[in-house]
């Protein structure tokens, strides 16, 4: 029969176990966070005539035509307002939409970018479901590069349509801009086999593709939102204080006995 003594000393013992456990957890959780990527490192697959896609949260797979939402309340809300003309949509998705980076890589749906931010798809799958709540046959989310960096874009009767701008404007670069993937909720095309699946070996730097896109506009920066990293960090850090703060109170409470 184990003494009080001795539970004493195995208590001590599991009080460190658990808050290392506790925060390798953490660690792991905001890794898989930071990636959003499936446990075999791939991003994106073919299966049984879906494209799916890991964009949102780990171990989510969606069909990538499931985030243009046509019939969505809410898009048909602002469609209702705004109208059918394809310009006026997009102004109106420059000037209400914040620009914010993601943490990893994350996905909003139509109703979660309308609530005022997003990153480049965020907008420009707002816009396609904007555009084809008027069931407009020949528009698209691009996928694909910017200047060699990672980017999205809309893509309406053939016409580049930069949703990350502070307003509707033409696009005078338009040679910095190479699709790898056109879908809306119809349809996926990819320019050449395995193309969905390369277009996320693709680099990312928010900053120096901000550039490029002010340099080709005169300066015009899109204001950014506040990114989702210090928030990662602080509750990271706060975590693991408490986590070490609660192990010595109970180890100074157990010693005190």
């Amino acid at each position: 029969m184990i003494t009080e003594k001795g539970w004493n000393q195995a208590f001590e013992h599991i009080v460190p176990t658990v808050s290392l456990a506790v925060g390798t957890l953490s660690v792991l959780l905001a890794t898989m966070a930071l990636t959003r990527s499936s446990p075999l490192g791939r991003r994106a697959y073919h299966l049984d005539g879906q494209y799916l896609v890991s964009v949102r949260y780990p171990g989510q797979w969606h069909d990538i035509r499931e985030f243009i939402q046509p019939d969505n309340p809410d898009v048909l809300a602002v469609y209702s307002q705004i109208g059918p003309d394809a310009w006026q949509l997009l102004d109106y998705v420059c000037r209400n939409i914040s620009y914010r980076r993601d943490v990893g890589e994350f996905w909003q749906t139509p109703s979660e970018t309308l609530r005022g931010y997003g990153d480049c798809e965020d907008s420009a799958i707002l816009l396609a479901s904007l555009i084809r709540a008027g069931e407009a046959p020949n528009c698209y989310v691009a996928l694909g590069s910017l200047g060699g960096y990672g980017h999205a874009w809309c893509e309406h009767n053939g016409q580049v349509m930069e949703t990350t701008y502070t307003s509707a404007r033409l696009v005078s670069n338009l040679q910095d801009y190479c699709p790898y993937v056109i879908f809306n909720d119809r349809e996926v095309i990819e320019l050449w086999p395995s193309a969905l699946e390369d277009l996320f070996s693709l680099r990312r730097n928010e900053v120096t593709k901000l550039n490029l896109m002010a340099q080709a506009i005169g300066n015009e920066v899109p204001p950014e939102c506040p990114s989702c990293w210090p928030f990662l960090a602080v509750g990271l850090v706060t975590g693991g204080i408490l986590g070490t703060g609660f192990a010595m109170i109970l180890q100074k409470g157990e010693e005190a006995r």
